[in-house]
Order: C-alpha cells, then sequence, then structure tokens
C-alpha cells in the first residue's frame, strides 16, 4: 500500500474513532446525568458508605460533585468530536480517561463492564494516535493496539462460548434471554432451532475476527456483520453501551488491514 494510501486510511480511523468515542461518552455522561437529577444515585451507590475509599479523590465523588464531573466529561466529548486529530483532541481524550477513571472509583468499577473497559481502550489509543510531536509509527501503534484488542476480545469470547456445550445445544442464550434483568421482549422468539442457530452464528462471529485483518473486503463484511451483531444486541438485551464502545473501535480494522496491505 502506498503512502498516500496508509495516510488517508489513518486519518479516516482516527475520525470515525473519535466521533464515535465522542458519542459513546456523551451518553455515558448524560445517563448518569440523568440518574443524578432523578435522585437515584445516593439509592444504589450510596457516597457515605464508599466515600472511605475514595480518598483524595472525595471531594469530586461527592453526589453533587460527580454530576459536574459528568458535564466536564460531556463537554470534553463535544471537544473531540470537533477537534480530533489536534491537540486539543489530545486534551479532550486525557479528560475523558480521566472522568471514565472517576467514574470508576466512583461505583467500585466499570459502571457497564466490558464497553467501559472497550472505551477506555479506545480513548488510550486515540491519546497516543493524536499525541503532538510523536512518531508515526507511534501514532499508528495506537490504532493498531485498538484494533488488537477488539479482535483478541471477540476470539476470546467466541473461545469461552465453544468450550461450553450449553452453547452449542442453545441452552445458553435461552438462559440468557430468560433474564429478567435483560428485559428481552417478548416478541424474541426462543424456538430450539432459532437458539441453535444463534449461538451457532455468534460464535462464528466471534472466532472468526481474525478474517477481518486478511483484505479490505473481508474487513469492510466483517466490520457490518459486527454492527448488525451489537445492534441486534441492543435491540434485545438493551446492551446499547456495547454498541457504542466497540462501533468506536470498529474503524481501527479498516486501517489495520491498509496498514497491512
Amino acid at each position: 500500500m502506498n503512502t498516500i494510501d496508509a495516510s488517508h486510511a489513518y486519518t479516516l480511523a482516527v475520525m470515525w474513532m473519535s466521533w464515535l468515542a465522542a458519542l459513546a461518552m456523551s451518553v455515558n455522561a448524560m445517563e448518569l446525568l440523568i440518574i443524578h437529577r432523578a435522585g437515584r444515585a445516593d439509592k444504589v451507590w450510596h457516597s457515605s458508605a464508599l466515600a472511605a475509599e475514595w480518598g483524595v479523590f472525595a471531594p469530586l465523588l461527592n453526589t453533587r460533585a460527580f454530576a459536574g464531573v459528568q458535564v466536564i466529561q460531556l463537554l470534553a466529548s463535544i471537544s473531540l468530536a470537533l477537534f480530533h486529530g489536534t491537540a486539543v483532541g489530545t486534551i479532550s481524550t486525557l479528560t475523558l480517561l480521566l472522568t471514565t477513571i472517576l467514574t470508576a472509583l466512583r461505583f467500585r468499577g466499570t459502571v457497564n463492564g466490558g464497553s467501559d473497559g472497550m472505551l477506555f481502550t479506545v480513548l488510550g489509543g486515540l491519546t497516543v494516535a493524536q499525541w503532538p510531536g510523536a512518531p508515526e509509527l507511534v501514532r499508528e501503534g495506537g490504532v493498531l493496539y485498538v484494533a488488537a484488542q477488539l479482535t483478541l476480545s471477540y476470539v476470546r469470547a467466541g473461545v469461552v462460548k465453544v468450550r461450553e456445550r450449553d452453547w452449542w445445544t442453545g441452552h445458553a442464550l435461552g438462559a440468557f434471554l430468560r433474564l429478567p434483568a435483560y428485559g428481552v421482549p417478548r416478541w424474541v422468539p426462543q424456538q430450539r432451532a432459532l437458539l441453535v442457530a444463534g449461538s451457532l452464528a455468534g460464535m462464528a462471529f466471534e472466532c472468526l475476527a481474525p478474517l477481518a485483518w486478511l483484505s479490505p473486503a473481508t474487513c469492510v463484511a466483517y466490520i457490518i456483520v459486527a454492527v448488525m451483531f451489537h445492534a441486534g444486541a441492543a435491540m434485545v438485551f438493551g446492551l446499547n453501551r456495547f454498541l457504542l464502545a466497540w462501533g468506536a473501535a470498529l474503524p481501527t480494522l479498516w486501517f489495520a488491514v491498509q496498514r497491512a496491505g
């Protein structure tokens, strides 16, 4: 691949990562602000019970101050969307990384599990990719690192499922669909044959993630399937944060395959 193609692919990857990460982080901030405004934050995570673990960050994590942290996160998300690829974009990603850490401290861990972890990875890669004066190889490495972590996240999840017989029989998927916590819509079919087909399709999608690195055609196809996979999970299980977090990481696959070509 020539230098112009590589540069263009890199610019596109950073642009889409920035826009989608900004969207994901702004949604996260607004969700917590809505919880705060409704007066529900301390009903679930009571600050008085957690404050002893916050140390020097306690002034930023009490109920009122933490709402301010979410406002800062929202503003930094907007800034990242507008000024990605610049020094301002780097400051924005660093701010988002800090607010993510503060949020994890506030709630004694990630608010939404793997999606928060993936977003943190994306923001870290963006920070490196936008770092002023960094060598080109280093900046590209920030994007490639996210692509590698994204691929591993799929493969690891697929391998775990493949090793469990209940995923081959559809029982595991059926059990998830019946969990009250997910509030799965009643229109979702749960016939045995469909559960088996869905389980096999999901395992194949996750285990075959390395195929996205083989060629631009397979990369585009995989990204399309990935978006459909996460959109389906959001519709059925309400996992909207996973759609946004993994969506922010998917552009890195395009740069990875172009860089390797």
